[in-house]
């Protein structure tokens, strides 16, 4: 078995549904690592023009920078002004973060959706992956006659949904765990 997945009631025993957990309601100290999956509503108006919001690029980036220190991992998903966020991590850590998370003025009605532990990350080479409408996702909401509200999925469609993002490419990087490639007149020259 590679992880042990916990209900949702179970999620709620370990404080994560509500976004006025107290630290009592936080797990005790474990190094195990854990993968938490949540959804929110997104507080600013939807980007009209395309490509990625704003305030998306501004969640990524603070996210990228500050769980890499952390040593968290995951995906974000955006899309119908919802959020579904999956954090990997130590349990410490992503119990901190999820806290902090749940205060973000940028979204609200933060649900926990799923918790468990688990022996190997699903995004490793990611502090924090970016998945938009994308093909695989958007597949999979075709094939269930689902539209894109992660307070409406099952414990299966989370389960789905997060090997469609482990599967789909972030347009805002190269590769992951590599290095993005130098620009094209550095290569065809050969200056660094």
């Amino acid at each position: 078995m590679r992880y042990q997945k916990q209900s949702r009631s179970a999620v709620r025993s370990y404080g994560f549904p509500s976004t006025t957990a107290t630290q009592s309601e936080v797990p005790v100290s474990n190094a195990a690592l854990v993968r938490l999956t949540y959804a929110s509503t997104a507080t600013f108006e939807p980007n009209e023009s395309g490509g990625i919001e704003v305030s998306v690029g501004q969640i990524l980036a603070e996210s990228r920078r500050n769980n890499k220190k952390r040593r968290i991992g995951g995906v974000l998903h955006y899309g119908n002004g919802y959020f579904f966020q999956c954090l990997e991590g130590e349990r410490d850590a992503v119990s901190d973060c999820y806290q902090r998370i749940s205060g973000d003025s940028r979204h609200r009605d933060v649900k926990a959706l799923s918790f468990e532990d688990i022996d190997q990350r699903m995004f490793p080479d990611w502090s924090m992956k970016y998945l938009p409408v994308a093909d695989e996702v958007s597949r999979l909401l075709a094939k269930r006659n689902q539209a894109f509200n992660p307070y409406a999925f099952d414990d299966a469609m989370v389960s789905e949904l997060l090997e469609a993002c482990a599967q789909g490419k972030d347009p805002t990087e190269a590769t992951a765990g590599t290095k993005p490639k130098p620009p094209l007149w550095k290569r065809l020259f050969g200056k660094a």
